[in-house]
Order: structure tokens, then sequence, then C-alpha cells
């Protein structure tokens, strides 16, 4: 699965390591995400990625606001926020695997005019520049070789973009923390790593965030297709303060309860919260259908992955508009644990999709 594997980027990562050398002594993922931080710590136990650690931290706090709202953290807060959730969940692991945010990356799938592995590395700046709508030199980029069509002299190429102001801000916060980063990659890839297996063909992955709602479109380990929604589980939270006249904490915990079809009856509220959702989820299935139209390919299921998908009645909602199977993600599938959390980790599972992705790169083979 190519798209799984893209080489670092240059101006700030390392070459890949071994599992065997990266994996000593365990690793930490690192979900920095809008409103909380989440992070898991793997060891390996005769080659089994396996469970030691895991936590979740609010950050609201740190800037002064409610639990669950979005935060613009500086990196000296953003450092004092992990280290805080460290010490909490006990992790004792100092490398680390972190994953960029989406929204600080570009991705695109280019067309370059050459069949000539050899030629690939010096045309991809000059092929970039055409899709990337920024300078290059405020970025750094990193690519892939996918599919070669030597009769037409060209091949299709994965290309990412990191802004150079994140690669700083990630390298200040590292360093602070006292963690070793030993990989790193854009949050898109490490969700795919967790959530879809070697058997999947043409899979949707829909990662329900706090600050934005996102698919991806997968085949064959691919990503062919990516695209944004404006639905936000932080704005909706704010609609249903507004409307229910309370508190935004006491609203996140109405969303989760109550969501599109819970059990105390609300059904008004749950009209209000169905009725905001469904313009996004509606350009969802456009944009999928469209996709089948032109690829020719299926998409045989919907993944949900971000702790927005766990809202109540969401799944079957879905389901019933997209008129396929759609399931929550599990990303702990992917490494041992202690039975009794089988439960708890099956819930917590689509929160953690992108801290369990990140941390498994570290040990592919």
């Amino acid at each position: 699965m190519a798209a799984f594997d893209l080489s670092s980027l240059k101006s700030f990562l390392k070459p890949q390591r071994t599992a065997a050398t990266s994996a000593k002594g365990g690793v930490i993922g690192i979900d920095i995400g809008s409103s909380a931080i989440k992070l898991i710590q793997l060891k390996d136990e005769r080659g089994v990625p396996t469970l030691e650690t895991y936590g979740e931290l609010q950050l609201g706090p740190y800037e002064g606001i409610d639990l669950g709202r979005g935060t613009h953290l500086t990196p000296v807060k953003t450092i004092e926020a992990l280290v805080d959730i460290l010490r909490e969940s006990g992790a004792t692991a100092t490398k680390a695997a972190f994953a960029f945010a989406y929204n600080a990356s570009f991705i695109t799938i280019a067309s370059v005019p050459t069949a000539d592995p050899e030629r690939l590395a010096s045309m991809i700046p000059i092929e970039a520049k055409k899709y990337i709508p920024i300078s290059l030199t405020k970025v750094s980029l990193d690519w892939f070789p996918l599919t070669p069509h030597e009769e037409e002299g060209r091949t299709d190429v994965l290309i990412s973009a990191i802004y150079n102001d994140t690669l700083e801000r990630y390298q200040s916060i590292m360093h602070g923390s006292g963690l070793t980063p030993v990989a790193s990659e854009i949050e898109i890839f490490s969700s795919i790593r967790s959530v879809l297996s070697p058997k999947d063909t043409t899979v949707a992955i829909l990662d329900c965030g706090a600050s934005a709602t996102r698919l991806y479109v997968v085949r064959n380990g691919v990503v062919e297709k990516a695209h944004s929604v404006p639905l936000s589980g932080v704005e909706l939270t704010d609609l249903i303060a507004k409307t229910e006249g309370i508190e935004f904490k006491d609203a996140e915990e109405l969303k989760r309860t109550v969501g599109m079809g819970g059990g105390d009856g609300n059904a008004a509220l749950q009209k209000t919260i169905t009725g905001s959702v469904e313009r996004s989820f509606r350009e969802v299935h456009t944009v999928m259908s469209r996709y089948e139209e032109t690829s020719h390919a299926k998409i045989d299921k919907v993944v949900l992955s971000g702790s927005g998908s766990l809202l109540t009645g969401l799944r079957p909602y879905l389901e019933d508009m997209f008129s396929r199977p759609v399931i929550l993600s599990d990303p702990f599938s992917k490494v041992a644990y202690p039975a009794f959390l089988e439960d708890t980790l099956r819930l917590a599972g689509p929160s953690f999709a992108v801290a369990v992705g990140v941390a498994l790169r570290v040990y592919r083979k």
C-alpha cells in the first residue's frame, strides 16, 4: 500500500527507522487537535504492538475557555498541555510519533509527464507549482510515485506539502516536551493505517472532528479523493446551547446523550441537530456519488472516525442516507491490549484513530 509509505519530509524528519530501533523502549503516538490532545503508548511484545497506556486532555482550560471548544494555543501552552497529559497518562516512553493537522497541509495526485523513475525527483517541484496554490518556498514537499503509464509517458504521483511554519511549531513542541521524534506524517495517513485493513478495496473514511468534517476516499491503499465540508462539532454544540438556553459544557453533554436519536425523547432537539448536519452530509453523499461515476469504482463502505462520529444516532442515519454499510472505526483492533478493556477501547476508538495510526507507523515492517 504505497500511500502508507510516504518518505519523510526532507527538512524535518529523519529517514524511517526499523521497528526494532524506533520502538525499543516503547513509542508514544500523539494527535494534537484543535480541542484536545490524544496519545497512546505502545511497546513491542514479541513482535506485536501492545498498548501500555492512553489518554485524552481537553485544551480549552489552557486558553481559559470551555472544555470542547477549539483553541489556538501558543507552542509554550501546547508544551504545557503535552507535558501534563504525559504525566497524567503515566506515559514513560521518550520516543514519539506525531501527526500533523490536515488543515496545515496540502495533498493531491498529480500526473507528471515522465515514466522514467530517475526523472521524477527533478520534475516534482516543477509540477507541484501547478497544484499547490502558494509559493513552494513556504512549504516542504513530499511525494510518492503511484501508477506509471509508460504508453502515455506519464506517472501518477501523490504529492503532499506541509507549511514550514507548522514544521517549526512542531519542532519547538517536540524539543520543549523532552520527546524524541522518530516518525511523523499528515493525519490522513495515520487514519488510513489505523482504520482500514489490507482486504479493503474502495472505502470512504469520514473524519468528524471538532473543527471540521472530512471525507477521504481510499482505493487499494491510495488516497483518491479528499473533501472537507463545513460541519464542526463545536458549532453544533453552540447551536444546541443557543437553542436550549444552556451553557456550552452542558450542551456538549446533551449532544452526546440526545444526538440524532437518543433515549430521552427530546424530539425537538433531535430535529434541530439533524437539520443542522443534513446539508453537510448530503454534500458528502454527492461527492461520493460523483467519485463512483468518474472512477467506475463502487465505495464498499463508510468508516467513521473522530470524536464527532460518536454522536448518538449518526451511524444509522448515514447508513440510510448513503445506502451502504457505515461502521465505527476500531483502531485499537490493530494492537494487543488486556481483555477487560475491550468495551472501553471500542467506544473510545474513533477518537484515537490518528494517535493509534501514527504510532503504528513506527512498527510497520
